[in-house]
């Protein structure tokens, strides 16, 4: 007789997504998930599988963690000091565990790094987003005067795509206050 689901799919990617995110995509077994899921194995390998669940497990991560802070981002009008906040917001996730392990996209680009070829598109999709965020805030600056060298506003962006790679190693090591020095360190490059 065919198991019927007391979830939707929707509840069992959000429960899937914390998964992953703890554990990465290599560290959850089928069977872990099915667990997770409170499924039968059966169901990940004949209905819902591992890939299609870490996969909309990332779209559920950008559609409700990413896209809403980055729209934020873009649509603050302080230029220099909306990037400091940003990335200060990033700490407190960070350190609140918000983000229960660093950024998901991050974890996934260092783990999973070109091994597959749809979560490379997906994760090159999410950093070309970030790298926008990021040169509309810089556009603000420039108008705002607190840029010196306005054409290097593209190397700024990659820049800063960076400082998103490095926290999520330095809040497992450092407090908040050296946390926020170094952004304000990082800043002070660009101004």
């Amino acid at each position: 007789m065919p198991q019927v689901l007391n979830q939707s799919y929707d509840q069992l990617v959000e429960k899937a997504q914390a998964l992953f995110w703890t554990r990465g995509y290599k560290g959850v077994n089928t069977k872990e998930l099915a667990n997770c899921l409170d499924v039968s194995t059966s169901v990940i390998y004949n209905k819902f599988t591992k890939d299609m669940l870490f996969m909309d497990s990332i779209a559920y991560y950008t559609s409700n963690y990413s896209d809403p802070f980055l729209k934020q981002l873009r649509e603050t009008t302080e230029g220099l000091d909306s990037l400091r906040n940003f990335f200060y917001a990033l700490i407190d996730a960070l350190l609140d565990k918000t983000f229960p392990k660093s950024c998901l996209m991050v974890n996934t680009v260092v783990e999973m790094r070109t091994d597959n070829q749809e979560i490379v598109e997906v994760y090159q999709r999410y950093f070309e987003t970030l790298t926008n965020s990021y040169l509309v805030v810089l556009d603000k600056a420039i108008g705002l005067g607190q840029i010196k060298y306005p054409e290097k506003k593209n190397e700024y962006a990659e820049f800063l795509l960076g400082i998103i790679f490095s926290m999520s190693i330095l809040y497992k090591i450092q407090p908040k206050e050296q946390l926020r020095e170094f952004i304000d360190e990082q800043l002070s490059f660009i101004e």
